[in-house]
């Protein structure tokens, strides 16, 4: 081989060895971007998906939550509900039994004893009301009264018990049935216990 030759082969072999090296090079160079790039993507997959776990547990909870409120708010219907029915229950029992009451003879001697009661405590002019359904008695009661004084049926006046009105002073007394049931039906719901928090 000639010196020429020599050089060009050796020239061809260095630039072979040049590619091979810069090939490798690429190749690493590749294979680096490659490895990172899989690496970003697949922590850009498990950050998409812990979100993803993320947003799904937030959700399952808030649902739960939800539940547990419209269950919370069911079942406090269910009691004040069901609070309503005893409260009424109680109460209408109540008023069947002050009806039962004003059909007995205790119940006119405890008119007359009211009648009483507020006699001595109103002076002048006053008007007394008994149920239309006491009328009955009106021509009795009315002989108790003082002077300035009377005595009629009253349609508001629906169970029993009596009440008065002074003109003079304004004063009021009302003594009936109807109004110390309404008032211990008040009384009830504050103090029964049946309470809905």
């Amino acid at each position: 081989m000639t010196n020429s030759e020599e050089k060009v082969n050796k020239f061809v072999q260095a630039i072979t060895a040049y590619a091979e090296e810069q090939r490798d090079i690429i190749l690493r160079e590749a294979e680096t971007f490659k490895t990172e790039r899989l690496k970003k993507a697949e922590q850009e997959v498990m950050e998409d998906a812990n979100k993803l776990i993320q947003k799904e547990t937030a959700e399952m909870r808030d649902e739960g939550v939800r539940e547990m409120s419209r269950r919370d708010i069911e079942a406090r219907k269910a009691v004040f509900t069901r609070r309503h029915q005893i409260t009424d229950e109680v109460f209408r029992r109540a008023e069947n039994e002050l009806i039962e009451y004003t059909k007995k003879p205790e119940y006119t001697e405890y008119i007359i004893k009211m009648l009483e009661n507020m006699i001595s405590m109103l002076h002048g002019e006053t008007v007394y009301m008994i149920a239309e359904k006491d009328g009955a008695m009106l021509e009795s009661l009315s002989s108790l009264l003082p002077e300035k004084s009377s005595i009629e049926t009253a349609d508001d006046i629906l169970i029993g018990g009596i009440r008065a009105l002074n003109s003079e002073n304004g004063k009021i007394i009302d003594n009936t049935l109807d109004s110390k049931l309404k008032s211990q039906h008040d009384r009830f719901i504050l103090t029964s216990g049946l309470t809905v928090n």
